[in-house]
């Protein structure tokens, strides 16, 4: 398996076998909140992260030319407040159900981290669904959890 950047010529096969399949697994989670906009589905691109240096998608390809997953960052500086460096956020992650388990997700954050260090970052930050277990296990087990998010409807009690 080979992890290397992203290029124009992988934005049908990035949307198709890895974007879409993991917009919709995060809609199943919590389909209330991420009830997802079908024509935005239909619009989505990768341009956004080939486009802007201070944005990166990863994919992992097999030997016969399949891309199993992606992996997706921003770099982003730290407010002036703060005595800390620039971080990288992780925008998003997806492995294809066969390839799961098998260290390709700890291989991918590994190449964004690198990316992020080559770019001055000092800190890495993502997040995931709290009913999304594998993903909960695995952010446990390689970063510090520093804070908790909640989310809640305007105008509801």
């Amino acid at each position: 398996m080979r992890i290397r950047e992203a290029t124009p010529d992988d934005a049908q096969a990035v949307k198709q076998d890895l974007l879409v399949p993991g917009f919709r697994e995060s809609a199943a989670l919590d389909p209330a909140f991420n009830e997802l906009d079908e024509d935005g589905v239909a619009d989505a691109e990768i341009d956004r992260w080939l486009d802007d240096e201070t944005r990166v998608l990863f994919v992992a390809e097999t030997d016969d030319g399949e891309l199993a997953a992606h992996i997706s960052g921003c770099r982003h500086d730290s407010v002036p407040i703060y005595a800390r460096g620039a971080y990288a956020s992780v925008d998003g992650l997806y492995v294809k159900p066969e390839y799961r388990r098998e260290g390709l997700a700890s291989r991918l954050f590994d190449r964004i981290e690198d990316w992020a260090a080559d770019r001055g970052c000092e800190h890495v930050g993502v997040s995931a669904h709290v009913d999304n277990d594998a993903a909960v296990e695995m952010y446990d087990e390689r970063f510090e959890r520093k804070y908790v998010s909640y989310r809640g409807r305007v105008g509801e009690e």
